[in-house]
């Protein structure tokens, strides 16, 4: 009997580390990714932002995810572990530029640009990142302590003020002087309201995510 409930025991255990450990990678690809296609903006209609902005919203889930089932202090370690990653990979990326060039001229100019990301978008999307992913963990865990708001409302509301600051903070340090101010700020609310929908559709997702994991953590202490 013993040896069922030790087996039952590991099981749940594995589950659980393999669907955080899922989580994290997922963060992590979503937050590189978000960085590399920085450089280019996108433009639908009325609608233009930088290409990695596709991506801002899956990290936000990610983070409500995290702050749900482990905590502020949990999600701000995954805030600040996304924000080294992107360095190294800045980094490696600058190290693999400058290296003794072999192939065409073409391939390395292109290489450089893809890869290469100007040092204004860099640090514009770096302190971007870090304030606006700091801001949405902190605010969805205070909305969790008050207990009297469902989860659906505690995503929507730290994505829209996280978001915000994250476009406000990196079209300004990104684009200031470089297009015109009435266009920085439209770009950053309208990307905001694209997100915030963003973070509705996929709402379904989260609330999967968050219910699995903690399903599985819950047996864990239970058994």
């Amino acid at each position: 009997m013993a040896t069922m409930q030790d087996n039952k025991f590991n099981k749940q255990e594995n589950k659980a580390d393999l669907y955080r450990l899922m989580l994290w990678s997922f963060y992590a690809v979503a937050v590189i990714m978000k960085n590399i296609f920085a450089t280019k903006r996108w433009k639908v209609g009325f609608i233009q932002a930088p290409a990695g902005y596709i991506f801002e919203p899956v990290t936000f889930i990610a983070q409500d995810v995290e702050t749900e089932t482990r905590g502020y202090k949990s999600a701000k370690t995954m805030v600040f572990w996304g924000f080294a990653l992107n360095i190294i990979v800045a980094i490696a990326s600058q190290l693999a530029i400058i290296l003794p060039n072999a192939s065409s001229p073409e391939i390395q100019t292109s290489f450089a640009i893809v890869l290469g990301n100007v040092p204004r978008i860099l640090v514009a999307s770096l302190i971007a990142y870090l304030l606006g992913g700091t801001l949405n963990v902190k605010i969805m865990s205070h909305l969790k302590e008050k207990k009297n708001n469902s989860l659906l409302y505690r995503a929507i509301v730290s994505t829209i003020f996280g978001q915000l600051l994250d476009n406000i903070v990196f079209s300004n340090i990104a684009f200031l002087g470089i297009i015109p101010l009435n266009q920085i700020i439209y770009m950053s609310i309208s990307m905001t309201i694209i997100e915030t929908i963003y973070e509705i559709v996929f709402y379904p997702v989260t609330k999967f995510l968050i219910y699995k994991i903690k399903e599985a953590e819950k047996i864990d202490t239970l058994i």
